[in-house]
């Protein structure tokens, strides 16, 4: 099984030349890939139009974490707590995710990935969680930008029992979490399967469950919690199986 992953681009200035804005996947992810077997074939931040070509090598696709999306995408304009956008990468990833369920290709979405389908979908996001988001039920708002080191859980979410997502975990889970942006206004073919105890959507599923999309990052912890392992095996199982 071939599934495609998204990259990211090296920003920073300090990297040799020929590495700045590279393009790169991460280590935990490819190792996930690897040690289950899967081969992982990884897609530059390419044009819109290469999207079905690439979509053409692979079975299923991870879209991954990155910077925030461009707000112009969702109508809005940008607040001054967004972050680091790139625009490059958002058109050719909202074509990707488009072509994807026209070409009935699953996809795995993990943080800027969730926002980003919910938004080619029709969604839109808030663009800064402590200056836009308000807690359900008066409750205090959790640490969604963890301080704690990659691989550790910091708060609980709640799942839908009847969600696929609850066949890995269970009712509850304990995740990480670095993310300042998040799911506003869901799109109309997700639905909500996961949140946090603030209210906080933390995870969407289409009703084929060819698309599922989570805030957090088991790519941090597959190797440290096996039940964040069995969610990637999940979506492997689903690939294989999905027509």
């Amino acid at each position: 099984m071939r599934i495609g992953v998204t990259s990211d681009v090296i920003f920073s200035q300090n990297e040799p030349f020929r590495q700045r804005e590279g393009h790169f996947a991460q280590r935990t992810l490819m190792n996930c890939l690897l040690a289950n077997n899967i081969t992982p074939v990884i897609f530059p931040v390419g044009k819109p139009n290469m999207a079905a070509d690439l979509l053409e090598t692979v079975d299923g696709v991870i879209l991954t974490g990155g910077p925030d999306v461009l707000p112009k995408y969702y109508d809005e304009e940008p607040i001054p707590s967004i972050g680091r956008t790139f625009e490059t990468r958002d058109e050719f990833e909202l074509a990707l995710v488009k072509h994807a369920i026209r070409m009935n290709k699953p996809i795995l979405a993990i943080c800027r990935g969730l926002q980003v389908v919910n938004v080619a979908l029709g969604g839109t996001l808030y663009q800064d969680i402590d200056t836009q988001f308000k807690p359900e039920n008066g409750s205090p708002i959790l640490q969604h930008s963890q301080k704690a080191i990659g691989y550790s859980p910091v708060h609980h979410i709640s799942i839908d029992e009847n969600s696929q997502l609850a066949k890995v975990f269970g009712k509850r889970a304990f995740v990480n979490s670095f993310h300042h942006e998040a799911a506003k206004e869901v799109a109309p073919s997700l639905h909500i399967v996961a949140k946090s105890d603030d209210g906080m959507i933390e995870a969407l599923e289409n009703d084929d469950l060819s698309i599922q999309c989570i805030q957090w990052h088991p790519e941090n912890m597959w190797d440290y919690y096996e039940e964040e392992n069995d969610l990637f095996v999940d979506f492997f199982n689903r690939v294989h199986h999905h027509e």
